[in-house]
């Protein structure tokens, strides 16, 4: 019988060991209490212990089954044991022997299963935690609350008493007054509040601190206007994503948990804690599907004690299906997961070089409002979330679903 794990996957074993050695310092320059060895690491390392401890129950219990059948099989093969009375015996013991290992061998198939489909459970209560910290960062950034009022002049206090003068200038000089309209544009202010400066009058001193304290908001806005509007939209895009993000997570939990019984939406079990009740659950509808009492599973889940007792072959089957069902969705889910994280990465990355595109941003920075600068580092903060707290890289995301989906060998 070929037999799932990943465990016996060199590949991986590799992985988890290089992994278990990575230095606790730092990932990429980030702080570990900020990276996703902080997250990820101790979840492997976990894994890998239960793994490790239930292919040694395994051994244990086969080995003995296995060198007894091949002494049995080398003791067949002599010709001066294939006496009726010596070799029936014989006969007997090897299709016992045989049945034995088979019957060993399906329970160690399930409760890898069962084992790889709590793992699954534990990755989407992890990724959920992320998803809810991208929707808390997306939405609380000052990009969101502050781009319009960065990119239209008439937000800010220089040009407001600049406005104020030359609107008084041009009503007594010229009885004009500045349409509704120009105030909502900026692009018609700033054409208004050059040909004002021009032609309003004044001393020329005047008019050249009017021009320069001006000038530099003019250049701003206008030259940030679109660049701006783009992180606006393009920031709301994606939290507009990452809500689905979640809801496809609370979906997915949903499907995975109904597979054992457990009916409790992810938000209400995460709320109240309600995980262990889960994995009863789970120990349970294992125990069932071996044909063992429910009672063997809350002894904490730990099926290993003896042969099982002849289970359903139907009601394995189904419970087999139901468990690689969820794992198989779990594995996809990751991927999309990290699609969506290595997007919101290169997003981030054009926001920044947008940011830090104003060309005169030294010369004008005495003008330039806190809230452009708090924008910058919002921008870098998120990018730095992206890349460290919330991505999961190529290699540790392919071994997370082989560590799902296990391993056939031959």
């Amino acid at each position: 019988m070929k037999t799932q794990t990943f465990l016996r996957s060199a590949r991986l074993f590799i992985a988890l060991t290089l992994l278990s050695q990575t230095p606790a310092l730092a990932y990429n320059g980030f702080p570990l209490q900020d990276s996703v060895l902080h997250w990820i690491k101790p979840w492997i390392e976990t894994a890998y212990s239960e793994l490790d401890q239930l292919e040694r129950e395994h051994a244990d219990q086969t080995e003995p089954l296995r060198m007894r059948l091949y002494d049995v099989d080398k003791t067949l093969a002599d010709p001066r044991n294939r006496t009726p009375e010596c070799g029936f015996q014989l006969l007997w013991e090897k299709i016992q022997l045989e049945e034995t290992i088979d019957g060993i061998e399906q329970e160690h198939e399930i409760k890898l299963l069962k084992l790889r489909y709590r793992k699954s459970i534990e990755i989407i209560k992890m990724l959920y935690e992320k998803v809810l910290s991208m929707d808390h960062h997306l939405s609380s950034l000052k990009a969101q609350q502050g781009l319009s009022n960065l990119s239209n002049p008439h937000n800010y206090p220089e040009f407001k008493a600049a406005k104020v003068t030359i609107e008084d200038r041009m009503k007594k000089k010229f009885n004009f007054q500045m349409p509704a309209l120009f105030q909502t544009n900026p692009f018609l202010s700033a054409a208004f509040s050059i040909v004002g400066l021009a032609l309003g009058g004044g001393e020329d001193k005047e008019k050249r601190e009017n021009i320069d304290k001006i000038a530099c908001v003019l250049d701003f806005t206008v030259r940030m206007h679109n660049d701006l509007n783009v992180i606006y939209y393009e920031t709301g895009y994606l939290r507009d994503a990452n809500l689905t993000l979640k809801k496809e997570c609370e979906a997915l939990f949903s499907d995975c948990a109904r597979q054992v019984g457990y009916t409790i939406p992810l938000v209400s079990c995460r709320d109240g804690d309600d995980w262990e009740r889960l994995y009863f659950m789970l120990d349970n509808y294992v125990a069932k599907a071996l044909g063992e009492t429910a009672n063997t599973a809350m002894t904490g889940g730990n099926l290993s004690s003896g042969v099982p007792s002849a289970p359903d072959p139907r009601i394995l089957t189904r419970a087999t299906t139901n468990l690689q069902f969820s794992i198989d969705r779990v594995g996809l889910f990751i991927e999309k997961y990290s699609n969506f994280v290595s997007h919101g990465g290169e997003y981030y990355k054009k926001f920044s070089k947008i940011a830090n595109s104003y060309e005169n941003e030294k010369a004008c920075s005495s003008v330039l409002p806190d809230q452009f600068k708090q924008l910058k580092n919002d921008i870098d903060e998120t990018l730095d979330k992206f890349n460290s707290a919330y991505k999961m890289p190529e290699v540790q995301g392919s071994k997370l679903k082989d560590m799902l989906y296990g391993t056939s060998i031959d």
